[in-house]
């Protein structure tokens, strides 16, 4: 009875968390307002909540790049859930990690 007790517990905590908790919130929020500001919202499904932040290392010809010192450095990669059935995809934001400052985008595919 304890153990059963004791798992849905941790069920109950780990279904329950999401993308504020892992620290990355304010990355998103900074490629959230890239995309609005650039007019893409309309190619993602969802909201700045519903993104993925992954680490990615600056590589010139994959990129747009807004500040060039970011060149072969890591950045954090901020990815929103793209619509089915359109031309082109959202674009990967990329993140400075420690200034939140957008750095630059992968294009759309």
């Amino acid at each position: 009875m304890k153990r059963a007790i004791l798992l849905l517990l941790c069920l109950l905590l780990t279904g329950c968390s999401n993308a504020e908790e892992d620290g990355y919130k304010e990355v998103r929020k900074a490629g959230w307002n890239f995309i609005k500001q650039n007019k893409w919202e309309n190619r993602t499904r969802g909201y700045w909540k519903h993104s993925k932040v992954a680490a990615y290392t600056v590589n010139e010809s994959q990129t747009q790049i807004l500040d060039k010192q970011y060149i072969g450095k890591k950045v954090l990669s901020v990815e929103f859930e793209g619509l089915e059935n359109t031309a082109v995809s959202a674009p990967v934001i990329l993140v400075d990690q420690e200034t939140n400052k957008v750095i630059g985008y992968i294009p759309g595919e």
